[in-house]
């Protein structure tokens, strides 16, 4: 497996650009190569043809009148003469026939007798030169006006041509295989030093993974021109991301103790709603203990408010979890909260209605600690809202298998802020507002799956409903 993931590894750059530098040299040597050769055969065929021409014009208006009277010792003299003249040209043979093609005259008298027949054109095979041949063939037809008295045929010796050809053609080969050679090493040298900037950013792109970290200065110092910007703008990013990592977590460390303090300040706050009511049994039991009834209704007030400030300790403890075994919303839980709600009405002179629709002797399954924190929330804070001589009401009764509350009071409107922290689940108010019982409360009807929605009445005030299901419809709707 290892081996089959090394072989698909792709080349690194030093490698591939020498390889491309080499595979482009070889490509031009070749080129050139073939041009140069090519126009050393034209150079060569060129001047073979201009010396074979001038050699066939020499010995034809030499030996005109001597092939017309078939004088071979004139002719043959002719043809010495010739070869002698031309020796740079390194004939071969050459032999002069007459119009049926016998021999007239050889430079090779044994091997070509007089008056032999001779196959020119087998013999002399392609007329020119072949470039790289060692042997090049030309005829010439001596030609007067209305017949053709005979014809030339020469042989020449070009393996000095072709050597020369072969020596250049060597000496192409070396010097390309040289210069490519050269050039490899040299673009793998200066791919590499190109690409040693390339290497030192992918090695720290690829350790920034787990923590990015800077370019050292020395390795800036030596990259120049593009490379430098580019290596101070990633040293640039780099600490900008550091300083946004600090920035992060300095942020989340004061979120955190923001929620705390926040989480600290509805815990005191839902534990300070009910005291006032206490306290104001404190002082009834003080003043009118010894009356039974009065005894008995403040005792009672106490206990039910003390429950309830356990119940929010727990569910705080528990974090934000319902108790398992919560107390059961009754009737008299609603006197109970005109009573603790009524020292802060009477201090900002605001008058309080209860409107209880629940019987006394109805059984409910809906848990009475939230239901009675909801409502003392919504009823302080509306008696926060109305100006003195306002009033504020609270009507509650039973739809079915839902508990309905109702809230109003004579104030100037709830403001959009505290609707949205109400209604819609806003996760905290904001900064510079209270509305922690506000908040509180969203969260304990959210906590029972109920609802709530916020009126603003043409006339002034405001108007809270909240609907809350009973534990059996919550069930019923978690399977559902």
């Amino acid at each position: 497996m290892n081996m089959v993931a090394k072989a698909k590894r792709p080349w690194p750059l030093t490698a591939k650009v020498p390889l491309a530098v080499v595979c482009l040299m070889v490509v031009v040597g070749a080129l050139l190569s073939h041009q140069v050769v090519s126009k050393l055969d034209e150079r060569q065929v060129q001047s073979f043809d201009d010396l074979s021409r001038s050699y066939l014009d020499g010995l034809a208006s030499a030996i005109g009148p001597s092939v017309l009277r078939e004088d071979s010792w004139e002719v043959f003299d002719a043809i010495e003469r010739a070869q002698a003249g031309y020796r740079s040209l390194r004939p071969i043979e050459t032999v002069v026939t007459n119009a049926d093609d016998r021999v007239i005259a050889a430079s090779d008298p044994k091997r070509h007798p007089i008056g032999a027949e001779y196959d020119g054109k087998q013999r002399s095979g392609r007329d020119g030169y072949d470039p790289g041949g060692d042997e090049a063939s030309v005829q010439r037809a001596l030609a007067y006006p209305g017949r053709t008295a005979g014809t030339i045929y020469a042989r020449f010796d070009t393996r000095h041509l072709a050597s020369d050809r072969r020596s250049v053609a060597i000496a192409l080969a070396l010097s390309n295989s040289i210069l490519v050679l050269v050039f490899a090493a040299a673009g793998w040298l200066l791919t590499r030093k190109m690409l040693e900037p390339v290497k030192i950013l992918s090695d720290h792109l690829g350790a920034a993974k787990d923590s990015a970290k800077e370019i050292p200065n020395d390795a800036i110092a030596g990259a120049h021109g593009e490379f430098g910007d580019l290596f101070r703008s990633y040293n640039g990013l780099v600490r900008s991301m550091h300083e946004r990592e600090d920035l992060a977590r300095r942020l989340a460390r004061e979120r955190r103790i923001s929620i705390l303090g926040r989480l600290a300040s509805s815990v005191a706050h839902e534990i300070n709603n009910p005291l006032g009511g206490l306290f104001n049994a404190v002082a009834t039991l003080k003043s009118h203990g010894h009356l039974p009834s009065v005894q008995q209704n403040s005792i009672g007030l106490l206990d039910r408010g003390l429950q309830a400030i356990r119940d929010t300790v727990r569910t705080t403890l528990s974090a934000y979890r319902s108790d398992r075994n919560p107390r059961v919303f009754e009737a008299r839980d609603l006197d109970d909260l005109a009573l603790l709600s009524a020292p802060e009405a009477r201090r900002k002179g605001v008058s309080i209605r209860i409107v209880n629709g629940v019987a006394s002797n109805a059984v409910t399954s809906f848990p009475s600690t939230p239901i009675r924190q909801v409502v003392l929330n919504l009823l302080l804070n509306a008696i926060a809202a109305t100006p003195p001589g306002g009033g504020v009401s609270l009507e509650a009764g039973l739809d079915g298998a839902v508990l309905l509350l109702s809230i109003r009071d004579d104030g100037d409107g709830m403001p959009a802020w505290a609707i949205d922290v109400l209604t819609r689940g806003a996760p905290l108010p904001p900064p510079d507002r209270s509305g922690l019982g506000l908040w509180a409360a969203s969260r304990f009807v959210a906590d029972m799956h109920g609802a709530v929605s916020v009126q603003t009445p043409s006339g002034g005030g405001t108007i809270v409903d909240v609907r809350i299901p009973s534990r059996r419809e919550r069930e019923l709707a978690d399977v559902a």
